[in-house]
C-alpha cells in the first residue's frame, strides 16, 4: 500500500482522553470508543489524496452503538491518538461485523494488501526494536510528512483466506506486523466479539516490552484488490489480564 504512510497505519495527533482511567493502576476498564456519542475523538485520515476515501458513520447496528466503514475501491483510517498502560490493562476487546470478504484480496501481495476490517495499532517502539535501516527509512518518511508515522503497528485483520492465527508482516515493512483473527464469510453480518493479549503479541512480534500505544485506528480498505465491503465496529476497550470484555448490551 503506499510506502510507510500506508504501511505504518498513520496516526492523527490530538489531545489524548482516556475514559475510565482517571489514574494508571486503578482502573480495569480503559474505554477507546464510545460510538453511542458518534465519532467525537476520531479523525479520518486519507492515506493518498488520489485515492478515494473510506467512508466513516456512527449509526446502530442490530441495537449496537457501531462506526460503519464502507469501502468502494477506496482506503481510509479512522483515527484516536491513545495512550494506554499495557502493565495495567494488557488485554484490548472489541466487536466487528462484515457484510463480505474481499474475493480478490491477499495480503501476501502488494497488489492484493487489502482487508474487510482491520483494527491498527500505533506503537511508540524503544530504539533498540528498530533496524538501522528502518530507523533512516523513518526518518525520510517523517521529514516529508504533516502526520505521525508510528515506529510500528499491530493490525488485527478479517481476512478472505488465511488461517486464523496466522501471524506475518505486511509486504510493505517488516515494522507493521499482521494477525488473522477472522478469515472467510463464516461469520458474516453478525457482530464476532473479540480478546487479544495486545502486551503478549507486542513482546512477540517486535521482541520488547517497553512499547507505548500512541494511536488505534479502524478501516475498510479495497483499493489494490477492488470491490465494496461494509463493516462495523464497537466496544472497544482495555481491560485487566483476568477481567471479562466489557460488551455493551
Amino acid at each position: 500500500m503506499y510506502i510507510f504512510l500506508r504501511s505504518f497505519g498513520i496516526a492523527i495527533l490530538g489531545c489524548a482522553i482516556i475514559s475510565g482511567a482517571a489514574a494508571y493502576g486503578q482502573s480495569t476498564v480503559v474505554k477507546i470508543s464510545n460510538f453511542a456519542n458518534g465519532m467525537s475523538g476520531w479523525s479520518v485520515q486519507r492515506i493518498d489524496k488520489k485515492v478515494k476515501a473510506t467512508v466513516f458513520s456512527a449509526k446502530k447496528i442490530d441495537g449496537v452503538s457501531a462506526v460503519q466503514a464502507y469501502s468502494n475501491n477506496s482506503m481510509a483510517l479512522l483515527v484516536k491518538n491513545t495512550s494506554v498502560n499495557l502493565a495495567v490493562t494488557p488485554i484490548l476487546c472489541w466487536r466487528w461485523r462484515v457484510n463480505q470478504t474481499i474475493a480478490a484480496a491477499d495480503i501476501t501481495k502488494k497488489s492484493g494488501d487489502d482487508q474487510a476490517a482491520r483494527i491498527y495499532i500505533g506503537l511508540d517502539l524503544p530504539r533498540k526494536a528498530i533496524p538501522i535501516g528502518t530507523r533512516l527509512k523513518l526518518a525520510v518518511a517523517r521529514s516529508g510528512s504533516k502526520v505521525r508515522i508510528p515506529d510500528g503497528v499491530i493490525n488485527y485483520v478479517w481476512d478472505n483466506k488465511l488461517a486464523v492465527g496466522t501471524s506475518r508482516p505486511n509486504v510493505y515493512t517488516k515494522q507493521a506486523k499482521i494477525i488473522v483473527m477472522q478469515s472467510g464469510n463464516g461469520d458474516i453480518n453478525k457482530w464476532v466479539s473479540e480478546r487479544r493479549n495486545l502486551a503478549q503479541d507486542i513482546s512477540r512480534q517486535f521482541k520488547t516490552k517497553s512499547a507505548k500505544i500512541e494511536s488505534i485506528a479502524i478501516s475498510s480498505d479495497t483499493d489494490n484488490a477492488g470491490g465494496s465491503v461494509t463493516a462495523a465496529f464497537a466496544d472497544i476497550h482495555f481491560i485487566t489480564a483476568n477481567a471479562k470484555c466489557q460488551f455493551s448490551s
